[in-house]
């Protein structure tokens, strides 16, 4: 008798040590760690499975959630799709404009919204209807948005070039010249630039962005003004 009650308190210490241990290794497993290095497509290591655990929280960012802790294709398109959601970039390559890396800006928003106890999702505003009326020396361009932006148009005679942006929901520096729609904040959009040359291409960028500072952006587009 007194062997099976040694044995059972011992059992019973087992199993809570077991439980406790299990809850602590569940708790670490969760806890979110930062993010401290820029990573791109083909990078491997832990920082790339912090990274993919993040982004399997939403599979509308990361629709097949593996945490293989290698940056590959899927990672690179749920990066792209993060950036898009939060207004960070949405157009270009890892090369020109950070899209679908995680540098700088990327990382600090992932690492500030890691770790809280509910993952907060911006939207950014949607375009459409974009049109461009053409004359020898001038261009109407239109477009509308699904929620009240400011609109802005960068153009230039050489390809545009888009840098990341170093803070949330901005573009801190596009190329060119710079147009902007001055009615306001509105969903119809439409911005007329003028003196340009005649018969000549023109690259340009349509950028909107709403109250909260979600962009959003048209671009590489292209227009030829008429002879």
């Amino acid at each position: 008798m007194t062997k099976t009650t040694k044995f059972s308190r011992l059992s019973l210490v087992s199993i809570t040590a077991t439980f406790v241990l299990f809850i602590s290794l569940m708790i670490a497993q969760s806890a979110s760690a930062m993010i401290t290095s820029s990573l791109d497509l083909g990078a491997r290591g832990t920082q790339v499975t912090e990274l993919q655990t993040y982004l399997a929280t939403n599979a509308t960012i990361y629709p097949s959630g593996l945490i293989t802790g290698y940056y590959g294709p899927l990672t690179e398109a749920a990066v792209e799709r993060f950036q898009t959601a939060q207004g960070i970039v949405s157009s270009g390559s890892a090369a020109t404009t950070g899209y679908g890396r995680v540098g700088p800006t990327t990382m600090a928003r992932i690492n500030a919204l890691n770790g809280t106890s509910q993952v907060t999702w911006d939207t950014v505003p949607f375009l459409s209807n974009t049109s461009i009326q053409l004359t020898r020396n001038s261009a109407i361009i239109a477009w509308a948005t699904n929620e009240a932006t400011q609109g802005q148009v960068y153009f230039d005679t050489t390809p545009l070039r888009a840098d990341e942006a170093t803070g949330p929901n901005q573009i801190p520096y596009v190329s060119g010249s710079l147009a902007t729609d001055n009615n306001g904040m509105q969903t119809s959009h439409s911005v007329n630039i003028q003196n340009l040359q005649p018969n000549t291409i023109y690259y340009y960028l349509v950028k909107a962005t709403d109250s909260a500072g979600n962009i959003s952006v048209i671009w590489p587009s292209y227009f030829r003004t008429n002879q």
